[in-house]
Protein backbone atom coordinates (compact mmCIF):
# COMPACT_ATOMS: atom_id res chain seq x y z
CA UNK A 1 0.00 0.00 0.00
CA UNK A 2 3.62 2.11 0.03
CA UNK A 3 2.24 5.01 -2.58
CA UNK A 4 4.56 5.62 -6.19
CA UNK A 5 3.18 8.12 -6.91
CA UNK A 6 2.15 11.54 -4.85
CA UNK A 7 0.12 14.40 -5.87
CA UNK A 8 -0.68 16.61 -3.15
CA UNK A 9 -3.75 19.38 -2.75
CA UNK A 10 -4.49 21.95 -0.09
CA UNK A 11 -7.63 21.57 2.03
CA UNK A 12 -9.23 24.65 1.81
CA UNK A 13 -11.66 24.20 4.95
CA UNK A 14 -10.41 21.94 7.14
CA UNK A 15 -12.59 23.42 10.05
CA UNK A 16 -15.33 22.14 8.11
CA UNK A 17 -14.72 18.92 6.93
CA UNK A 18 -16.18 16.27 9.25
CA UNK A 19 -13.64 12.59 8.83
CA UNK A 20 -16.86 11.17 10.57
CA UNK A 21 -19.06 12.20 8.61
CA UNK A 22 -17.01 10.89 5.36
CA UNK A 23 -15.97 7.65 7.39
CA UNK A 24 -19.95 7.17 7.66
CA UNK A 25 -20.95 7.82 4.16
CA UNK A 26 -17.91 6.11 1.99
CA UNK A 27 -20.09 2.72 2.12
CA UNK A 28 -23.47 4.89 0.67
CA UNK A 29 -21.47 5.54 -2.41
CA UNK A 30 -19.70 2.21 -3.72
CA UNK A 31 -17.70 1.43 -6.88
CA UNK A 32 -20.82 -0.61 -8.93
CA UNK A 33 -21.06 -2.71 -11.93
CA UNK A 34 -21.03 -0.78 -15.18
CA UNK A 35 -24.68 -0.31 -16.29
CA UNK A 36 -25.01 -2.21 -19.96
CA UNK A 37 -24.52 0.95 -22.09
CA UNK A 38 -22.82 2.54 -19.48
CA UNK A 39 -18.89 3.50 -20.44
CA UNK A 40 -17.53 3.37 -16.80
CA UNK A 41 -18.94 3.70 -13.29
CA UNK A 42 -16.83 4.76 -10.78
CA UNK A 43 -17.40 4.53 -6.39
CA UNK A 44 -16.09 3.99 -2.96
CA UNK A 45 -14.27 0.52 -2.72
CA UNK A 46 -13.23 -1.34 0.90
CA UNK A 47 -9.12 -0.98 1.72
CA UNK A 48 -9.14 -4.73 1.39
CA UNK A 49 -11.39 -7.08 -1.24
CA UNK A 50 -14.19 -8.83 0.28
CA UNK A 51 -13.97 -6.58 3.86
CA UNK A 52 -16.05 -4.21 5.44
CA UNK A 53 -13.12 -1.93 6.32
CA UNK A 54 -13.68 1.01 3.92
CA UNK A 55 -11.53 4.40 5.79
CA UNK A 56 -8.74 3.62 7.96
CA UNK A 57 -7.56 6.22 10.50
CA UNK A 58 -3.81 7.29 12.08
CA UNK A 59 -3.24 10.55 13.75
CA UNK A 60 -5.53 12.88 12.25
CA UNK A 61 -5.11 11.04 8.86
CA UNK A 62 -7.95 9.16 7.07
CA UNK A 63 -6.72 6.55 4.20
CA UNK A 64 -9.46 5.70 1.66
CA UNK A 65 -9.67 3.91 -1.62
CA UNK A 66 -12.31 4.47 -4.51
CA UNK A 67 -11.84 2.37 -8.36
CA UNK A 68 -13.03 2.89 -11.96
CA UNK A 69 -14.81 0.29 -13.56
CA UNK A 70 -14.63 0.63 -17.73
CA UNK A 71 -16.07 -1.28 -20.30
CA UNK A 72 -13.10 -2.61 -22.51
CA UNK A 73 -14.44 -2.93 -26.11
CA UNK A 74 -10.69 -2.89 -28.11
CA UNK A 75 -10.82 -0.84 -31.04
CA UNK A 76 -9.94 -3.24 -33.44
CA UNK A 77 -12.78 -5.14 -32.60
CA UNK A 78 -14.67 -2.31 -33.52
CA UNK A 79 -12.62 -1.42 -36.51
CA UNK A 80 -13.10 -4.94 -38.23
CA UNK A 81 -16.93 -4.82 -37.22
CA UNK A 82 -16.75 -1.43 -39.30
CA UNK A 83 -15.10 -2.65 -42.23
CA UNK A 84 -17.44 -5.57 -42.89
CA UNK A 85 -20.19 -3.28 -42.35
CA UNK A 86 -18.96 -0.85 -45.04
CA UNK A 87 -18.27 -3.25 -47.46
CA UNK A 88 -21.18 -4.93 -47.08
CA UNK A 89 -23.33 -1.76 -48.04
CA UNK A 90 -20.76 -0.53 -50.72
CA UNK A 91 -21.30 -4.01 -52.42
CA UNK A 92 -24.97 -4.96 -52.29
CA UNK A 93 -26.05 -0.82 -53.11
CA UNK A 94 -23.31 -0.10 -55.07
CA UNK A 95 -22.49 3.19 -53.59
CA UNK A 96 -19.48 4.61 -51.59
CA UNK A 97 -20.09 5.19 -47.53
CA UNK A 98 -19.17 8.92 -46.57
CA UNK A 99 -17.46 9.78 -43.57
CA UNK A 100 -20.41 10.97 -41.14
CA UNK A 101 -21.91 7.66 -42.25
CA UNK A 102 -19.32 5.85 -41.39
CA UNK A 103 -19.22 7.77 -38.00
CA UNK A 104 -22.72 6.93 -37.35
CA UNK A 105 -22.31 3.27 -38.06
CA UNK A 106 -19.33 3.13 -35.64
CA UNK A 107 -21.41 4.94 -32.84
CA UNK A 108 -24.19 1.84 -33.33
CA UNK A 109 -21.48 -0.92 -33.31
CA UNK A 110 -20.47 0.57 -30.21
CA UNK A 111 -23.57 0.52 -28.74
CA UNK A 112 -24.32 -2.82 -30.22
CA UNK A 113 -21.02 -4.02 -28.83
CA UNK A 114 -20.49 -2.84 -25.50
CA UNK A 115 -23.16 -5.03 -23.46
CA UNK A 116 -20.93 -7.70 -24.42
CA UNK A 117 -17.75 -6.16 -23.66
CA UNK A 118 -15.31 -6.86 -20.76
CA UNK A 119 -14.71 -4.85 -17.61
CA UNK A 120 -11.82 -3.62 -16.45
CA UNK A 121 -11.03 -2.42 -12.70
CA UNK A 122 -8.91 0.08 -11.61
CA UNK A 123 -8.68 2.00 -8.26
CA UNK A 124 -6.48 5.07 -6.50
CA UNK A 125 -5.78 5.79 -3.02
CA UNK A 126 -5.59 8.52 -0.92
CA UNK A 127 -5.91 10.06 2.42
CA UNK A 128 -6.39 13.43 4.24
CA UNK A 129 -4.14 15.05 6.66
CA UNK A 130 -6.21 17.45 8.74
CA UNK A 131 -3.32 18.23 10.68
CA UNK A 132 -0.95 18.94 7.27
CA UNK A 133 -4.42 20.36 5.76
CA UNK A 134 -3.48 18.32 2.21
CA UNK A 135 -5.11 15.93 0.37
CA UNK A 136 -2.82 13.04 -0.65
CA UNK A 137 -3.59 10.45 -3.51
CA UNK A 138 -1.09 7.98 -5.18
CA UNK A 139 -1.68 8.88 -9.12
CA UNK A 140 -1.18 11.68 -11.03
CA UNK A 141 -3.89 10.59 -13.65
CA UNK A 142 -5.88 13.64 -14.34
CA UNK A 143 -8.34 11.61 -15.22
CA UNK A 144 -8.99 9.41 -11.97
CA UNK A 145 -7.99 12.51 -10.04
CA UNK A 146 -10.86 14.26 -11.41
CA UNK A 147 -13.28 11.78 -10.89
CA UNK A 148 -12.04 11.03 -7.33
CA UNK A 149 -12.95 14.88 -6.65
CA UNK A 150 -16.21 14.54 -8.04
CA UNK A 151 -17.32 11.36 -5.96
CA UNK A 152 -15.84 13.43 -3.11
CA UNK A 153 -18.38 16.16 -3.48
CA UNK A 154 -20.90 13.60 -4.19
CA UNK A 155 -20.54 11.72 -1.09
CA UNK A 156 -20.09 14.99 1.37
CA UNK A 157 -21.75 17.66 -0.94
CA UNK A 158 -18.72 19.91 -1.43
CA UNK A 159 -15.09 19.21 -1.20
CA UNK A 160 -12.87 22.26 -1.11
CA UNK A 161 -9.53 22.08 -2.03
CA UNK A 162 -6.91 23.36 -4.95
CA UNK A 163 -3.52 22.30 -6.08
CA UNK A 164 -0.33 23.33 -4.03
CA UNK A 165 1.02 26.98 -5.17
CA UNK A 166 4.55 27.57 -5.31
CA UNK A 167 5.24 31.57 -4.11
CA UNK A 168 8.82 30.49 -6.35
CA UNK A 169 8.96 28.60 -9.71
CA UNK A 170 10.16 24.60 -8.50
CA UNK A 171 12.28 24.64 -12.41
CA UNK A 172 13.88 27.69 -11.21
CA UNK A 173 15.13 26.49 -7.80
CA UNK A 174 15.60 22.91 -8.83
CA UNK A 175 18.14 24.07 -11.70
CA UNK A 176 19.68 26.55 -8.80
CA UNK A 177 20.33 23.47 -7.00
CA UNK A 178 22.53 22.04 -9.89
CA UNK A 179 23.83 25.11 -11.21
CA UNK A 180 25.41 26.48 -7.65
CA UNK A 181 25.64 22.83 -6.58
CA UNK A 182 23.72 23.71 -3.63
CA UNK A 183 21.10 21.23 -2.62
CA UNK A 184 19.34 21.36 0.65
CA UNK A 185 21.62 19.28 3.51
CA UNK A 186 18.61 16.72 3.88
CA UNK A 187 18.46 15.86 0.15
CA UNK A 188 20.89 14.38 -2.17
CA UNK A 189 20.70 14.04 -5.73
CA UNK A 190 19.48 10.85 -7.52
CA UNK A 191 20.80 9.38 -11.23
CA UNK A 192 17.99 10.71 -13.39
CA UNK A 193 17.06 14.23 -14.61
CA UNK A 194 15.13 16.34 -17.18
CA UNK A 195 16.37 19.66 -18.32
CA UNK A 196 14.04 21.54 -21.02
CA UNK A 197 15.12 24.41 -24.05
CA UNK A 198 13.31 27.68 -23.18
CA UNK A 199 12.90 27.32 -26.89
CA UNK A 200 9.64 27.50 -28.12
CA UNK A 201 10.37 24.08 -29.54
CA UNK A 202 11.10 23.18 -25.83
CA UNK A 203 13.37 20.46 -26.30
CA UNK A 204 14.18 18.15 -23.75
CA UNK A 205 17.17 16.12 -22.88
CA UNK A 206 16.98 12.99 -20.45
CA UNK A 207 20.13 11.74 -18.27
CA UNK A 208 19.62 8.40 -16.85
CA UNK A 209 22.57 6.35 -14.14
CA UNK A 210 23.99 9.83 -14.63
CA UNK A 211 25.47 12.28 -11.75
CA UNK A 212 23.12 16.01 -12.30
CA UNK A 213 25.99 17.46 -10.95
CA UNK A 214 28.03 16.49 -13.72
CA UNK A 215 29.53 18.62 -16.23
CA UNK A 216 27.37 17.10 -18.92
CA UNK A 217 24.14 18.30 -17.35
CA UNK A 218 25.76 21.53 -15.54
CA UNK A 219 26.98 23.23 -18.72
CA UNK A 220 23.02 22.92 -20.53
CA UNK A 221 21.77 24.32 -17.47
CA UNK A 222 24.68 27.33 -17.38
CA UNK A 223 23.93 28.03 -21.43
CA UNK A 224 19.90 28.20 -20.24
CA UNK A 225 18.24 25.23 -20.14
CA UNK A 226 15.97 24.02 -16.92
CA UNK A 227 15.39 21.53 -14.60
CA UNK A 228 11.87 19.63 -15.19
CA UNK A 229 12.04 16.69 -13.15
CA UNK A 230 15.48 15.83 -10.35
CA UNK A 231 15.82 12.36 -8.70
CA UNK A 232 16.19 13.09 -5.06
CA UNK A 233 16.68 11.08 -1.69
CA UNK A 234 15.34 12.75 1.48
CA UNK A 235 16.44 11.84 4.98
CA UNK A 236 17.42 8.70 3.93
CA UNK A 237 13.80 7.85 4.14
CA UNK A 238 12.26 8.07 0.93
CA UNK A 239 13.65 8.79 -2.59
CA UNK A 240 11.34 10.18 -5.77
CA UNK A 241 11.50 12.24 -8.71
CA UNK A 242 10.69 15.41 -8.09
CA UNK A 243 8.49 17.22 -10.95
CA UNK A 244 8.10 20.91 -11.66
CA UNK A 245 4.54 20.74 -11.12
CA UNK A 246 5.38 19.31 -7.40
CA UNK A 247 4.17 16.06 -8.23
CA UNK A 248 6.49 12.87 -6.86
CA UNK A 249 7.01 9.76 -9.25
CA UNK A 250 8.86 6.98 -8.86
CA UNK A 251 8.49 6.86 -4.90
CA UNK A 252 10.53 4.38 -3.08
CA UNK A 253 10.61 4.29 0.72
CA UNK A 254 13.49 2.69 2.56
CA UNK A 255 13.31 -0.50 3.33
CA UNK A 256 14.61 0.35 6.92
CA UNK A 257 11.27 2.51 7.21
CA UNK A 258 9.33 -0.98 5.60
CA UNK A 259 11.19 -3.30 8.41
CA UNK A 260 9.87 -0.34 11.16
CA UNK A 261 6.43 -0.89 9.61
CA UNK A 262 6.54 -4.68 9.92
CA UNK A 263 8.21 -4.71 13.13
CA UNK A 264 4.61 -2.56 14.84
CA UNK A 265 2.51 -4.94 13.04
CA UNK A 266 0.50 -7.40 14.59
CA UNK A 267 0.79 -9.06 11.56
CA UNK A 268 -2.38 -9.96 8.81
CA UNK A 269 -3.93 -7.62 5.78
CA UNK A 270 -5.14 -4.66 8.11
CA UNK A 271 -2.89 -4.93 10.62
CA UNK A 272 0.02 -4.39 7.99
CA UNK A 273 -2.03 -1.73 6.48
CA UNK A 274 -2.43 0.01 9.41
CA UNK A 275 1.00 0.14 10.11
CA UNK A 276 2.03 0.78 6.89
CA UNK A 277 0.07 3.78 6.50
CA UNK A 278 0.84 5.40 10.11
CA UNK A 279 4.51 5.48 8.84
CA UNK A 280 3.50 6.70 5.57
CA UNK A 281 1.37 9.33 6.36
CA UNK A 282 4.35 10.98 8.57
CA UNK A 283 7.04 10.65 6.76
CA UNK A 284 5.05 12.21 3.67
CA UNK A 285 3.48 15.19 6.63
CA UNK A 286 7.41 15.63 7.29
CA UNK A 287 8.74 15.75 3.34
CA UNK A 288 5.68 18.23 2.63
CA UNK A 289 7.02 20.84 5.21
CA UNK A 290 10.13 20.79 3.98
CA UNK A 291 8.73 20.81 -0.23
CA UNK A 292 6.78 24.37 1.49
CA UNK A 293 10.16 25.52 2.79
CA UNK A 294 11.87 24.85 -0.31
CA UNK A 295 9.44 26.51 -2.61
CA UNK A 296 7.53 28.42 -0.28
CA UNK A 297 3.82 26.43 -1.22
CA UNK A 298 1.01 28.04 -0.16
CA UNK A 299 -2.48 27.76 -1.20
CA UNK A 300 -3.94 30.15 -2.76
CA UNK A 301 -6.39 31.41 0.46
CA UNK A 302 -3.65 32.03 2.18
Amino acid sequence: MWFKNVQIFHLKDTESLDTNELVSKIPEFPLKECGSQEEHSFGWMPLIRNSEQWTLASDRCLLFRAGKEEKVLPAAVVREELEAKVSEIELVEGRKVGRKEKQDLKDELVFTLRPRAFSKRSDIWGYIDLKAKILVLNSTNAGMTELLFKHLQTTLGSFPMTPLQAQVSPTSIMTDWLIKNDVPASLETGDECEIQDSSEDKAKIRFKSLEPLSEDVTQHLQQGMSVKNLALKWTDKVSFVLHDDLTLRKVKFDDTLKDAAFNDSQGGGLADMDANFALMSLTLRELFESLSQWFEISSDNE
